[in-house]
């Protein structure tokens, strides 16, 4: 998933063998994403497709799946294309994990194997138009095991319990004494201290930012945020943090934020109509969550 887990539950001690359960049955359902959709393993659904890129062959699906791509399409509409799980093929030029930058005239190649359009569903199956092609659920996944871990919580009858994934949290009702759990957004430039306190019950937080992954190149500093009709990183937000009922929807909409110049970002936000948290490359705050 990219990131630590945290569970936190809070519980009578007569109920601590219920505890470790569920935490065991999360810590499966979280692995079992992990194996079906990362592209970082050969035999995950998500490489199989992108094996099958351009051979007009189709890989089956489950409904699961289906709801995820339902989801990224959905999403791909609304940011009007900024949003596209097919762009991760301009890590090639954009290698975020070594710090370093390829050839930037390959992009104009590269981009002609990018665009959701050319993602092919139907009764049999999945599969991509183009040779070279990649599918990236990297964008969407963590934020929605998430969401599955807390209803996993709940299943268990667990109600008073926080799920946190590589810094997305979900709060599984209140505390056990019926106050919020208080969340710390970190100060990009110092991710150690924490720059806003917000109060979560049954509802998530999401952030998504550039102070973690990017290129430094000549003292500049390059997004891990990639427009994918450009093919050059976004000039936007240090980080955005979105509250909402899901983790899912707050992970998306921050995400989007990030992927927008900063006024189309403010606007994006406005209109979703959620509290949210911007913080810009100098450090100002901007949203209903700003201190």
């Amino acid at each position: 998933m990219g990131g630590p887990a945290r569970l936190v539950i809070e519980h009578a001690a007569a109920h601590t063998v219920s505890a470790r359960a569920a935490c065991q049955t999360i810590e499966r359902l979280l692995r079992d994403l992990e194996a079906r959709y990362s592209r970082y393993r050969e035999n995950s659904l998500i490489s199989q497709i992108n094996r099958l890129a351009g051979t007009g062959k189709l890989t089956p699906v489950d409904e699961e799946t289906l709801a995820l791509l339902t989801f990224c399409e959905r999403l791909w509409e609304q940011s009007h294309g900024l949003f596209d799980p097919t762009a991760g093929v301009l890590r090639q030029v954009w290698d975020f994990s070594r710090g370093q930058q390829g050839d930037v005239s390959e992009l104009p190649n590269l981009l002609a194997k990018v665009g959701w359009s050319k993602v092919k569903q139907s009764v049999k199956g999945v599969g991509l138009s183009d040779a070279g092609m990649e599918l990236d659920f990297g964008g969407v996944v963590k934020e929605y095991g998430a969401d599955k871990a807390a209803q996993s919580l709940r299943d268990h009858g667990f109600n008073h319990a926080l799920v946190e994934l590589a810094g997305d949290v979900v709060a599984v009702g209140s505390k056990a004494s019926g106050a919020p759990w208080h969340i710390g957004i970190s100060d990009p430039e110092a991710p150690s201290k924490t720059l806003v306190t917000v109060e979560l019950s049954n509802c998530a937080l999401a952030t998504s930012g550039s102070y973690q992954r990017f290129i430094e190149i000549n003292s500049r500093r390059y997004s891990h945020f990639l427009n994918p009709q450009s093919g050059w990183p976004v000039e936007g937000a240090a980080s955005v943090s979105v509250i909402s009922d899901s983790c899912l929807t707050a992970g998306a909409v921050a995400t989007v934020a990030c992927l927008n110049i900063a006024n189309n970002a403010t606007a994006w936000l406005n209109e979703a109509g959620l509290p949210w948290l911007s913080i810009d490359p100098l450090g100002k705050c901007l949203g209903p969550l700003a201190p």
